[in-house]
């Protein structure tokens, strides 16, 4: 999608470069939103914008939370206690507190943060793409509205040239110069003009409808008047330029490079299973030991733990050929993905030489059909030619 997105830009942006200044029609334009008036009212409005945002701010306050796996914690514990073992009664009351401080867990706290982090970095970058497709998308509506607001005008032109066309035919067919198959040939390009103009009001309005939930407005019914006409624009990025760009702001590219990160420390997170892990437990109050309380005085206990795995049932070296795979599988998908963008820029390219070539190719013509045109008006008037011949010219 986004190189779909990006190629209909760029190749509006050939057209507006290539095409001649006289090509432009003046269309009449009451609106009051330019393109960057509409790309700041969506930035701000936006709801797939705030999705982005939401999931980015989630995954940040996750990535903060990890770290308190480095920090003790500390607890209030205690209860009445009653037991009885072989006639031998016992009760009474506990309360301690409790600190419990994992130590060294092989490091699998240390690739588990950084797992949290990657996944922060990586939902920042989808913020901050998400909020460069609604530019662009914005950007796309915004001419495609001015385009056929210029074809509007365009068309509104060409009915009323027509209509001169067509007086012109019915003056000569009252003085018998011509038949009635000329205004009716005018009479159908008027109907045909007509059509056209219809399907693209049509277009106007679900193009407006489109933008107004783009800008995240509640009514996408109220027709969305930009203002501006299509110009001529800087010339286009060279191609190295925006290959390069392309493959340091990709998103698909960004995402496949994260993935390969976190399952690495996912591996290594694994692997840290088979290392010894040390923990600190401390208790101060009245404790509880062997189902009784100690005395009615405080008391305090510190424990070191050390523990080292020996056998875990083959769950851990299963896990580690899992998670293993998935890290190869994972770095597959950034060759594919780098392969898979560098094509379509590539394809991208060549279309665009080729679009470029062909306006290149039909400026050099427009001189020639403007003048076919005067041509043929003056020799339709003087009987020379036809009404079809008089279509076809006003068509080129």
């Amino acid at each position: 999608m986004i190189f779909q997105n990006f190629c209909f830009q760029l190749t509006l942006m050939v057209l507006l470069i290539s095409a001649p200044m006289f090509a432009f029609a003046n269309h009449p334009n009451e609106g009051a939103l330019s393109v960057g008036a509409l790309v700041t009212e969506a930035s701000a409005q936006n709801l797939d914008l705030k999705e982005a945002e939401a999931n980015f701010r989630s995954a940040q306050a996750r990535a903060r939370a990890s770290y308190g796996r480095y920090l003790p914690s500390v607890s209030l514990e205690g209860g009445p206690l009653l037991t009885k073992f072989n006639d031998v009664k016992n009760d009474g009351i506990t309360y301690y507190g409790r600190v419990d401080w994992n130590l060294y867990r092989g490091g699998a706290d240390s690739y588990n943060f950084e797992s949290y982090r990657l996944r922060e970095q990586l939902e920042q970058k989808r913020f901050e793409a998400a909020k460069a497709k609604v530019g662009r998308v914005v950007t796309q509506l915004y001419y495609e509205l001015l385009f056929l607001l210029e074809s509007i005008a365009l068309k509104e032109k060409a009915i009323e040239l027509n209509q001169e066309q067509m007086k012109l035919a019915e003056r000569k067919n009252r003085s018998g110069f011509t038949s009635s198959a000329d205004v009716i040939e005018f009479e159908l390009r008027e109907a045909t003009l007509n059509s056209d103009l219809q399907m693209i009001n049509q277009q106007v309005s679900e193009k407006s409808r489109d933008l107004a939930v783009i800008l995240g407005r509640k009514d996408a019914t109220a027709l969305v008047t930009v203002k501006g006409h299509l110009e001529k624009v800087a010339t286009m990025p060279s191609k190295n330029s925006f290959m390069q760009t392309l493959e340091d702001r990709s998103i698909d590219i960004a995402n496949a490079k994260a993935e390969v990160e976190i399952s690495q420390r996912d591996l290594s997170s694994v692997r840290a299973r088979y290392l010894p892990s040390l923990d600190l437990e401390a208790r101060y109050g009245k404790i509880a030991v062997d189902e009784r309380v100690l005395s009615d005085a405080n008391n305090y206990a510190v424990f070191l733990r050390l523990s080292v795995p020996i056998f875990s049932g083959l769950e851990t070296i299963n896990e580690s050929r899992a998670v293993n795979a998935t890290f190869a599988a994972k770095e597959k998908v950034v060759a594919r993905v780098t392969l898979t963008t560098r094509t379509s820029a590539e394809n991208l390219f060549s279309l665009l030489k080729t679009i470029s070539d062909r306006i290149s190719l039909e400026e050099k013509t427009l001189p020639k059909s403007e003048t076919y045109y005067k041509i043929t008006l003056d020799e339709y008037r003087r009987g020379v030619k036809n009404s079809p011949d008089m279509v076809v010219a006003s068509e080129r």
